[in-house]
């Protein structure tokens, strides 16, 4: 019975390493026939601007082989995934763009809402919490709302209102996180400021659907 458990593990591991060796293999094989980064990087952008979402995510993808220090292509490539959908796959990406020096406030937005549509609540309110200082208050602000904190995003966004800044985006926003927040009168209130008067009912039931999907 022992030689019998020896002889399985020393099979296991021997599958192992003929696996891990091949991979290195095909890795190796792989670096030698991509194509330069920068190539790999204006293909993925015209993808992108053609709507072409999952041939973006490819060329990207071989951007991000062909030069994995990179932030910038991090953030193509989670700017990528986004668009196709793949949420998770944007929040690691851009989670790791930023380990590698990406610092915009659209990198940072972005990683949020990835990881608000991926389900990581928490991830996404330490990521505000840790940038609030990097970023418009208007964005932060309907960010954190959609985070789930609603509360706290109505009173970032009124006090951008308060303190003067009185955009059509801190408006739009703000009536955004008052409908994520349940007011729903304040939220077709402050929609009204921009919205023609026949489309307010429309965006309600849009945010509606949103709000609860």
């Amino acid at each position: 019975m022992r030689r019998m458990t020896i002889d399985r593990t020393a099979r296991m591991v021997g599958l192992t390493l003929t696996t891990a060796l091949a991979s290195a293999t095909l890795m190796g094989c792989s670096a030698k026939v991509a194509p330069p980064a920068s190539v790999s990087a204006v293909k993925a952008e015209d993808a992108l601007a053609k709507g072409k979402s999952d041939k973006a995510v490819s060329f990207a993808e071989s951007a991000v082989l062909a030069s994995p220090r990179d932030a910038g292509l991090r953030e193509l490539l989670g700017a990528a995934y986004i668009e196709a959908g793949r949420f998770e796959s944007a929040a690691a990406t851009l989670d790791e763009a930023l380990q590698l020096g990406a610092a915009s406030p659209r990198t940072i937005v972005s990683l949020a809402l990835a990881q608000i549509a991926s389900g990581q609540q928490a991830a996404a309110l330490a990521t505000l919490d840790t940038h609030e200082t990097d970023l418009d208050p208007a964005d932060f602000g309907l960010a954190i709302a959609l985070a789930g904190q609603p509360q706290r995003g109505v009173l970032v966004l009124a006090n951008q209102l308060r303190f003067g800044e009185n955009s059509a985006k801190v408006r739009q926003n703000l009536a955004y996180a008052y409908a994520l927040q349940g007011d729903w009168r304040a939220a077709r209130l402050m929609a009204a400021e921009d919205v023609p008067a026949d489309k307010v009912g429309e965006r309600m039931a849009h945010w509606g659907q949103m709000a609860n999907p």
